[in-house]
């Protein structure tokens, strides 16, 4: 995610994050049907934005026909969007724009600004705002529509209110893409219980999706992880009509156009050196054992350990897969644990969301939900095709964090990596966002509280995937252990 954040407080940061490489610091992961313990299809990402800095997130439910067919919606960054029937119910994270401004875009007409992932009542499930990197040559060719592409933060919104399955949310996604292009580069999974699709775009009308098989593994930390594809493979691959004629015109191609293969990743993208710091830890994760150096850069890993491809090794044309290998098959606590690891946990976390999808009845997908640093923080599970109204304190509504330059004398506050103080705003005992942003800054601040968070939270993640509680009964459970903790802390 790389946020286009106009908040007054955070544009002085925001001026130096937004064009840093440190700015790119969401993780996602998938793993098919067949890695894991109960034959479920999971799929989850991080969504990190300097929360240290102070910055709520909302997880709510979008009732159906909140939008009605005809109706012109208008996103953050220009996009534009005619509905073409009645939206679809959906929960989602967004930013919170309930104090009449949104944090985004400074704007005031009605928008959800800045949905992250969701599911709506057909069981289509989204996760966005991966940003990637496009390499500069490429978007010199075909570059980004920045006046009234679509944004990441945007896709979601339009799939989830729109779309009756994964392969009509990837066609209408790719669509919007060819036609009015992209606001910038990043990656989406669209999942139903039939099948998951992934899809990149590094520029800002070519793209490349591909249908994840049930065997395949990947983890991406804002790097493209889609290597060598023959782009004939209809079955499995929708690319866009100038993919392979983009990285030509750009001098970037690697592959074998005639034949329609493609580097994609090679001829594409351009991530930093940080993201691979990720890529080791989820890797070496996966793997049981240090595989990668903690330190690895681009140079150090071959793309073929960890890129999509459907082109074997003899040059046949495959089913999708990667060479990633697990230890043992994975269960949702394993991916939870996933999550809590450093780098790619860190205290500027804001949400994190697993998807759990094993059949297509309304108990058929688990929307597993967190926020703030998973280290400190827990993970509730909601049946989202049936949950019409989720814990108050998910979407409570609170001010932005009251920032000063001193060290105040008294009060509630905390420090901030811009070198500043800030209170916590009103109202943030009823905010799930600033209860575990809470404990997450205790955490921070002493060794021996940090041990006792980490334990209590720990033991109550098993206490909510033993027990089967699910929906508000599991967030209520969690809800007021949060609570009781803090006021054993003395905050």
């Amino acid at each position: 995610m790389l946020k286009k954040r106009v908040s007054v407080f955070l544009a002085a940061i925001l001026l130096a994050a937004s064009f840093s490489p440190g700015a790119l610091a969401c993780t996602a992961i998938y793993a098919g049907s067949e890695l894991t313990e109960d034959g479920s299809t999971i799929f989850a990402r991080l969504e990190e934005f300097y929360s240290d800095e102070g910055w709520p997130k909302l997880f709510d439910v979008i009732p159906e026909g909140t939008h009605r067919s005809g109706e012109v919606y208008t996103g953050c960054y220009g996009f534009t969007w005619t509905f073409t029937h009645d939206s679809y119910g959906y929960t989602a994270f967004c930013d919170n724009n309930s104090q009449g401004i949104c944090p985004d875009c400074g704007g005031t007409h009605a928008h959800t600004p800045y949905q992250a992932a969701g599911t709506n009542s057909r069981g289509v499930s989204v996760t966005a705002t991966e940003t990637l990197v496009e390499k500069e040559a490429v978007a010199a060719v075909d570059p980004f529509n920045t006046e009234s592409g679509i944004e990441e933060a945007e896709i979601p919104t339009i799939l989830l209110s729109e779309a009756s399955s994964a392969r009509e949310a990837m066609l209408l996604l790719t669509s919007i893409y060819a036609t009015t292009g992209a606001c910038g580069a990043g990656s989406v999974i669209v999942a139903d219980s039939d099948e998951v699709w992934y899809i990149e775009n590094l520029s800002g009308t070519q793209y490349l999706a591909v249908r994840l098989s049930p065997d395949l593994l990947f983890v991406c930390p804002n790097i493209s992880v889609i290597g060598l594809v023959d782009i004939n493979d209809h079955e499995n691959v929708v690319a866009s009509d100038g993919l392979i004629e983009t990285a030509v015109r750009a001098g970037t191609f690697v592959g074998d156009a005639e034949a329609g293969l493609i580097d994609y990743a090679a001829s594409f993208d351009d991530a930093p050196d940080s993201c691979y710091l990720r890529l080791a830890a989820g890797l070496n994760y996966l793997y049981g054992e240090a595989v990668y150096p903690e330190d690895l850069t681009r140079s150090g890993i071959d793309g073929s350990a960890f890129r999509i491809s459907n082109v074997d090794a003899g040059g046949r044309t495959v089913a999708p897969y990667t060479n990633i290998r697990l230890k043992g098959k994975l269960s949702v606590r394993d991916v939870m644990a996933f999550f809590q690891r450093e780098p790619i946990s860190k205290n500027r976390s804001l949400e994190t969301h697993i998807f759990q999808i094993s059949d297509g009845t309304a108990h058929g997908t688990v929307e597993w939900v967190s926020m703030a640093d998973n280290r400190t923080g827990v993970f509730v599970p909601y049946y989202p095709m049936e949950t019409v109204e989720v814990l108050a304190a998910f979407h409570a509504s609170t001010g932005m964090p009251d920032p000063v330059d001193e060290k105040p004398a008294e009060g509630l506050y905390y420090g901030r990596s811009s070198g500043t103080w800030a209170f916590y705003p009103e109202g943030w005992r009823d905010s799930w966002y600033w209860v575990f942003t809470r404990l997450e800054h205790i955490a921070r601040e002493d060794e021996e509280s940090a041990a006792v968070i980490r334990e209590r939270m720990d033991a109550l993640q098993d206490e909510i995937c033993s027990s089967g509680a699910t929906g508000n009964a599991a967030a209520g459970i969690c809800w007021h252990a949060a609570l009781d903790l803090l006021s054993e802390l003395g905050s």
